[in-house]
């Protein structure tokens, strides 16, 4: 079971910077978890939020928003520069676009782009980059033409019908009993977001191929003692 740093290791530093993702490999996280965005200027931003009132206290939206200002405000940083991290540390990357956005597909289309541009560093550097979203309408555009591509679930009835081969789910249908693991058609399941130690033995004996936490130091010790 791979342990995935949800922003970086968030538990501990401001998420989505490039700290939280340095902090994360210290902490011995298998890979990392990143939300991706495209801001005024076109550039593919680590970013969860659609604006920045929780990171910073203003009410602007991250499309409005230049790299520079992004910059200054969260210590934001691009998808290529996590690229550059994730490769030189050898660390597998989920990437998830964020819907609805105004720009559209072209999240999507930007950052297949770009992984396409770097393919031989990521060969070389032999770590695995997917790409993920709760869309249905951009997993089905990505899956033509990428080949690494993940459905994010939050709903039970979604994840037992799902036939995509790789999924992501809210570990509260773990803890709920909404979903038995068994019984998913998908080939590989990654829960999200498993912070607490009642979570993290609730995944541990199960037939899971990541996690995703906020604690990937705290992680890695609950899932290997």
């Amino acid at each position: 079971m791979k342990i995935f740093a949800h922003r970086g290791y968030s538990a501990r530093f401001p998420e989505s910077t490039r700290a939280a993702y340095e902090g994360a490999v210290f902490a011995r996280a298998d890979g990392f978890e990143c939300d991706v965005r495209l801001t005024r200027d076109g550039e593919i931003v680590c970013f969860h939020d659609r604006t920045l009132k929780r990171n910073a206290g203003i009410k602007k939206a991250v499309s409005r928003s230049t790299i520079k200002e992004l910059r200054s405000l969260v210590n934001a940083i691009t998808l290529d520069e996590l690229l550059d991290i994730a490769i030189s540390a050898k660390k597998d990357l989920l990437i998830e676009t964020k819907h609805p956005v105004l720009t559209g597909r072209r999240i999507e289309q930007r950052v297949v782009s770009l992984l396409e541009k770097r393919r031989q560093e990521i060969t070389d550097s032999e770590i695995r980059v997917s790409i993920m979203s709760f869309s249905a309408l951009a997993v089905h555009r990505l899956s033509r033409i990428y080949p690494h591509v993940i459905k994010v679930i939050k709903y039970s009835i979604a994840a037992r019908s799902s036939r995509q081969k790789s999924i992501a789910i809210d570990v509260k249908l773990l803890r709920k009993k909404k979903v038995d693991v068994r019984k998913i058609r998908a080939e590989e399941i990654f829960v999200w977001t498993v912070n607490s130690s009642e979570d993290l033995k609730l995944v541990r004996d199960k037939k899971i191929d990541g996690v995703i936490t906020d604690k990937p130091h705290y992680a890695r010790k609950k899932l290997i003692s």
